[in-house]
């Protein structure tokens, strides 16, 4: 009786093998002609579509990352700031007060860009950090407006200029004017 209980147990085990076979991508074993290798397409193709699917999460994490770290502002308003700076360049009108003349002086890799190519990485580097500055400044604005709670003590469906001057301040800072 105790070689039947072997065999039982020892063809559920075979039959829990057969089905870990099935999760294999990949099988080899080595015989005396050589090397015998068994790929699995399916268990290789869903592989590579989660790893794919892990970097797409991944991507996504780090674009949600950098869109919450900019607020209030947005990806686009660096576009917006990088194309004014230019403009503004162009019309040979300097709002940098200089500044763009000081880092074009303290790039690193002033031998290896023309002139131009100089005046363009310098303005692109004071435009990024005009636009940092700006969501710094935008972000201690707010910071502040939302720290007002003399809403909370007016009268119901009563509101006074102050908290109505509040309120379009909050709303231009937190950056939801011409948002639906």
């Amino acid at each position: 009786r105790s070689s039947d209980l072997h065999q039982a147990k020892c063809f559920v085990d075979f039959d829990n093998m057969a089905e870990a076979h099935q999760a294999v991508a990949f099988q080899f074993t080595v015989t005396p002609e050589g090397i015998d290798l068994q790929l699995s397409h399916e268990a290789l193709k869903q592989i590579y579509l989660s790893g794919l699917r892990s970097w797409k999460k991944k991507i996504a994490r780090l674009r949600n990352t950098f869109i919450t770290g900019v607020y209030p502002a947005s990806p686009s308003s660096w576009l917006f700031v990088v194309i004014a700076i230019m403009g503004t360049l162009y019309a040979r009108v300097d709002p940098s007060m200089g500044m763009i003349g000081k880092i074009k002086e303290h790039l690193p890799v002033s031998t290896y860009l023309s002139h131009q190519g100089q005046s363009i990485v310098s303005a692109l580097l004071f435009s990024t950090g005009l636009w940092l500055a700006l969501i710094l400044t935008m972000r201690y604005i707010l910071k502040q407006l939302l720290s007002y709670h003399g809403w909370m003590y007016e009268q119901h469906g009563k509101m006074t200029p102050t908290t109505k001057l509040w309120l379009a301040m909050v709303k231009i800072f937190s950056g939801q004017i011409g948002r639906a």
